[in-house]
């Protein structure tokens, strides 16, 4: 089984009509994060998993794709449906040995949605989500199937499209061995755009810190 869990953290962090959408909102009711799928332009009838972010009803995240690259076999992410969509919440607090604080609260609503495949694979997948008063978060589960008993993960095409031209202070990194000892550079996260950003092939260090003008401070970190 295959997930990875990717914090939006707040520090206060192609539209198509969707054919699903599933929301996750914070206890305070400011964050939501939801997950859909929307028509792709560039093939159109293919459907694409994406998920957006909001704060106190504002864009942070604009609809960025979910996907998985498999050695030898079509990518998970297109054309995906819903087949159940779970809700709960969470609120306990536990107390630190050490630490600023002595006791932490864990509060927070969580949602998961697990997704087949249209055609005759009908592979699987889920995403399991959570939404807290400072923070989102989700991860990829590919849960154990006869359709996809074993995989190779080539590559993950997680998008964050922020919605807006946001001031990032970002950790440039030389390769991944590098220690994490430098100076943040303050830049554009258009500087980082796949679209032909000035240091789009960079490798940066997490969290990744940014003001998105007029809406909130985010970092994205994993």
């Amino acid at each position: 089984m295959f997930s990875r869990t990717f914090f939006l953290v707040l520090a206060l962090l192609f539209l198509q009509w969707p054919a699903l959408a599933e929301t996750v909102t914070s206890p305070d009711g400011r964050l939501a994060l939801t997950i859909e799928t929307v028509t792709t332009p560039s093939n159109a009838g293919s459907q694409q998993l994406v998920y957006r972010v909001s704060f106190r009803g504002a864009p942070l995240v604009e609809p960025s794709a979910l996907r998985l690259e498999l050695q030898g076999q079509r990518p998970l992410g297109p054309d995906l449906h819903t087949a159940k969509a779970t809700s709960s919440s969470h609120d306990e607090t536990y107390h630190l040995v050490t630490g600023k604080a002595s006791e932490v609260r864990d509060h927070y609503n969580a949602l998961r949605i697990d997704l087949e495949e249209s055609g005759d694979f009908r592979r699987t997948l889920a995403i399991e989500a959570r939404a807290y008063d400072d923070a989102v978060a989700f991860r990829y589960v590919v849960p154990e199937q006869n359709t996809l008993r074993n995989f190779r993960l080539t590559k993950e095409s997680t998008e964050f499209r922020v919605a807006k031209d946001a001031t990032t202070y970002a950790l440039i990194l030389p390769n991944f061995h590098s220690m994490y000892e430098s100076e943040f550079v303050k830049l554009p996260i258009s500087a980082f755009s796949n679209q032909g950003g000035v240091a789009s092939k960079v490798l940066l260090g997490l969290p990744l810190l940014m003001e998105v003008p007029g809406v909130a401070w985010m970092a994205i970190t994993e």
